[in-house]
């Protein structure tokens, strides 16, 4: 890899944090500005110069919260780029441009359904994702472009690509998939590494000997690749490799090789395990349920959870939505959270209303008061008892909100969204809408137990 060309930056100390230039001027023969008008050509240059492009792993939010993702990025003379990713599929096509601002800047200026999808807001999320659309130009060479993001400060790699997008992104897909762990541990270079690993935020946190550690990481076909590398001692772990049989390695540096043992957490449960005929307990009864997996790898239905006739007694075939339970990779288990029902692919309404469950943390134990959650992903999750012979599973609160949830309300909104404002209670849907005639379900004890 050629040396990267460093840039020096404005010579205003206020704009510093903005732009990745050296403020001493005077140490160069050329001005400021003739220094980064070169640079904008060299990137411009640069940028069409690979054929099949260029692969980056955007980090939305100023503390990559929400992980990275890869996107192949094709550039062309006419200022126009096509993107591909793992968010989405195909490709979008739209400008972009070079221009100079606090130093050289890439921007999107152009929507992109695909490039802008971390900062897209919608009803549900105003600041979207909190994505970039321009980027601070820090370096440049023929194999690697250094990026700021200009809201979020993130630094991002444009690295020359060689291949096939879709294939690529394909086997980012199918890897995703080969990772199943709650973390890792080993040692590397002489210092013990404990890590915890959210597949689900794309997050790794722990200790490498006294030293505490926290990043993010985006998927790579081989396995993962840090936001910041993993310091052990004197050695760095930038990413590592992953196999389907769930072996880690050290990917690259020093440790390359180093094998890392696999951590799987208490009641840990693959998502196939779950699908089949339970018995589903709650305060007013006991009723059957299937739990049917959506083969995505991250969704259930559990159908049958209404099931009453007009005489509030018991009836399968009446039951007039499913719930819709989430997968999670990091933990193994199933959550049920604030929704509306859908049955068919559809939304589920009564006399033009959406029909939903909202949580509740009851103020006391089959009480029938006390507060409404609309955070989304609140609500309860399984706790498997650890018997493959006779699994059950214990559903407790999730502990996204901060009271724990016990309850469900039965109830209608104005909109696909809920909010106190467009809430109605359910007490007056028909009953076979209802759970055994009621707007409540009673949570605490509640088990699902496996029969088939």
């Amino acid at each position: 890899m050629k040396k990267f060309l460093f840039i020096s930056a404005l010579a205003l100390a206020a704009l510093s944090a903005q732009s990745c230039l050296f403020e001493q001027a005077d140490l160069f023969e050329e001005s400021a500005s003739v220094r980064v008008a070169n640079l904008m050509e060299k990137a411009k240059s640069t940028l069409v110069s690979s054929e099949q492009g260029w692969l980056i792993e955007i980090y939305p939010e100023s503390n990559q919260k929400y992980g990275g993702y890869s996107f192949i990025m094709q550039f062309d003379n006419n200022q126009q780029v096509t993107v591909y990713s793992e968010i989405a599929d195909g490709s979008a096509r739209s400008y972009y441009n070079v221009i100079a601002e606090d130093g050289p800047v890439l921007t999107f200026d152009t929507y992109n359904p695909i490039k802008h999808y971390f900062d897209t807001p919608n009803s549900s999320r105003y600041q979207a994702y909190e994505g970039e659309v321009e980027y601070v130009i820090c370096e440049v060479s023929d194999a690697l472009v250094k990026l700021r993001g200009c809201k979020t400060g993130n630094i991002m790699y444009l690295r020359r690509f060689s291949g096939d997008p879709v294939e690529y992104l394909a086997s980012v897909t199918a890897e995703e998939e080969n990772i199943i762990m709650s973390g890792f541990e080993g040692a590397v270079g002489g210092v013990d590494i404990v890590a915890n690993l959210n597949i689900d935020s794309r997050q790794v946190k722990g200790t490498a000997g006294e030293k505490q550690f926290s990043t993010a990481y985006s998927i790579i076909p081989e396995g993962i690749r840090f936001y910041t590398p993993i310091v052990a001692g004197s050695t760095e772990i930038s990413s590592l490799a992953i196999s389907s049989e769930g072996v880690i390695s050290v990917l690259d540096g020093a440790a390359k090789g180093t094998e890392l043992k696999t951590v799987y957490p208490k009641g840990f449960r693959l998502y196939d395990d779950y699908a089949g005929k339970y018995t589903f307990t709650f305060s007013s009864g006991t009723f059957p349920v299937e739990l049917v997996p959506a083969g995505d790898g991250k969704t259930y239905y559990m159908k049958g959870i209404c099931g009453c006739n007009a005489k509030g007694e018991y009836n399968p075939d009446d039951a007039p939505y499913d719930m819709v339970l989430t997968y999670s990779k990091a933990k193994g288990n199933l959550s049920l959270a604030i929704q509306n029902f859908m049955k068919d692919g559809e939304y589920v309404k009564y006399q033009g209303r959406y029909v939903g469950i909202t949580p509740l943390a009851a103020s006391k134990v089959g009480g029938t008061s006390g507060y409404l959650s609309f955070d989304a992903g609140a609500g309860i999750m399984t706790e498997w008892n650890c018997d493959e012979a006779n699994p059950e599973y214990k559903l407790v609160s999730n502990g996204i909100y901060s009271r724990p949830i016990d309850t469900f309300w039965l109830c209608t909104y104005d909109g696909v969204t809920q909010t106190s404002t467009t809430r109605k209670s359910g007490g007056t849907l028909p009953v076979e809408y209802k759970f055994f005639g009621k707007t409540h379900i009673m949570y605490k004890p509640t088990i699902l137990k496996k029969v088939d």
